[in-house]
């Protein structure tokens, strides 16, 4: 659970903040994403480009991307504000491989084909509909393009994409952490839900990374079940992990509470 979480979470992004909800994805957009992935799948074999508006504080310098304040301090590199740039390369109707960032600061050659700049919700759409048939490794990396993409609301989907056990596990591990980012609370139920009954022991520790991430505490009470319930010494090492990252002295008596049985 650490490596998977922590891994994420270094990778994609810094300073993170949750995001705001909005209207739900619409079937009418259903020709506007088919369009997209027609443009895409004409294009020749090699990289396609394409840039959409990015969610209001998501800033990058071409290698990191942070989502929260613009003003924040990030060390020794200057955090831009979008587009998102997505990367995809292709051979026939498969999609190999796909990278995003935001920012130019880091150089990149010149695609075999740019299609410019696209709507946010017809890129979201599209990478939604690629994450479920792409390889999990490129799955991981297009649900976050996609969830930062603008003004679109896509939980209900990365909810129906954690629980959906015919999808690969990475895939589904990283629908757990971007419900965690972009639901908020509102996910606590679903990923206790995940804990109690998933089949496999990856997803259930990334749905416990997830609860660790929610504001406010808002997974704490979840974490602290299952450490003092559960019956999965996976699961229960990991809820323990999470919770000494809290600081929380609830967590601090709960191990002063274990380490006294000894």
């Amino acid at each position: 659970a650490r490596g998977r979480g922590a891994g994420l979470a270094a990778t994609l992004f810094t300073g993170v903040a949750v995001l705001a909800w909005g209207p739900g994805l619409e079937s009418a957009r259903a020709q506007e994403t088919a369009d997209l992935g027609s443009r895409i799948g004409a294009t020749p074999d090699g990289t396609v480009r394409f840039s959409y508006e990015a969610r209001e504080g998501v800033c990058g310098d071409g290698g990191h991307i942070s989502i929260g304040d613009r003003d924040h301090e990030h060390g020794d590199w200057e955090c831009e504000p979008g587009p998102i740039q997505v990367e995809i390369e292709k051979n026939g109707d498969r999609i190999v491989d796909l990278d995003m960032w935001v920012g130019s600061r880091t150089l990149r050659d010149a695609p075999r084909t740019d299609l410019g700049t696209v709507g946010a919700r017809e890129a979201a759409e599209y990478l939604l509909s690629l994450a479920r048939v792409a390889p999990g490794d490129v799955g991981d990396e297009v649900l976050g393009a996609a969830s930062l993409a603008a003004d679109v609301v896509i939980w209900p989907e990365l909810l129906d994409m954690a629980r959906d056990r015919t999808l690969n596990t990475d895939t589904r591990e990283a629908a757990i952490f971007w419900l965690a980012q972009l639901a908020g609370d509102r996910a606590t139920e679903d990923l206790e839900a995940i804990v109690r009954s998933d089949d496999e022991t990856d997803v259930k520790e990334a749905a416990l990374f997830g609860l660790s991430q929610l504001p406010d505490g808002a997974g704490f009470d979840a974490l602290m079940t299952v450490a003092r319930e559960g019956d999965d010494p996976e699961l229960v090492q990991a809820s323990l992990f999470w919770l000494g990252q809290t600081g929380d002295e609830r967590a601090i008596a709960l191990f002063e509470e274990i380490l006294a049985r000894d």
